[in-house]
């Protein structure tokens, strides 16, 4: 098992969305890299130049838009799937126990305040069913509902100071937390160990945490740059 925390580091330029993973010694893990020319989304996890995971999107990224994602070992094995959705400012699960009446209100409360939902992650063992989750955290939730776009605007270099925090469950219990660093030129995340995991949940968990980080940085360069 790793020794954390992790800490997920961008280059200051590249062609292709990658990072390098050291542990808490500062000891180089791997390095994540997704393909640029391709008929699917596809990550690597590579050491000394050797690939031991791959992340394979199961839609076509030219004729859909990719949502689920094998995890592959070495070997092609599936370890699991990671299958993206979106997740409410407001979540009024707490008060209305029917989902669908809870989907609906959440619907015309987002509509009304003109809320943002944000992405949110299942991770689903070979079978396809739920094992767990990576999932913004409320402070983070609320935060990106600030009208900030107009802000960064005048000042470009205010993205790097936006950290948005994730937390990662397996069952009912928080087992990691990630989050973005302030920095002023590379990017970086960091994720600590907060509960208890096994060394054959630890593929499964870290291969969906690289997919997570690799599209939330994107999409936070996006709205924000």
């Amino acid at each position: 098992m790793y020794q954390y925390p992790l800490k997920f580091t961008f280059p200051l330029f590249s062609i292709s969305p990658q990072f390098e993973a050291t542990d808490a010694m500062g000891r180089v893990l791997f390095s994540a890299s997704k393909k640029l020319i391709s008929s699917k989304d596809e990550i690597s996890l590579t050491t000394a130049g050797k690939t031991y995971f791959k992340v394979v999107s199961q839609e076509s990224r030219i004729t859909d838009i990719p949502s689920n994602w094998d995890v592959l070992n070495s070997e092609g094995r599936v370890l699991g799937v990671v299958d993206d959705d979106f997740l409410s400012a407001i979540d009024t699960s707490k008060f209305i126990q029917n989902s669908a009446g809870s989907m609906m209100l959440d619907m015309e409360i987002s509509r009304a305040l003109n809320l943002r939902a944000l992405k949110m992650y299942w991770i689903k063992d070979a079978a396809g069913n739920k094992v767990g989750l990576i999932v913004p955290d409320q402070t983070s939730l609320y935060a990106q509902q600030l009208p900030l776009y107009d802000i960064v605007r005048k000042l470009p270099i205010f993205f790097r100071f936006i950290t948005p925090r994730y937390y990662i469950r397996l069952g009912e219990e928080t087992v990691l937390y990630m989050e973005k660093q302030r920095t002023w030129l590379q990017d970086t995340y960091a994720v600590q160990a907060r509960g208890n995991f096994t060394d054959k949940d630890e593929p499964l968990l870290i291969n969906s945490i690289v997919l997570a980080v690799l599209y939330e940085r994107e999409r936070l360069k996006e709205l924000y740059t």
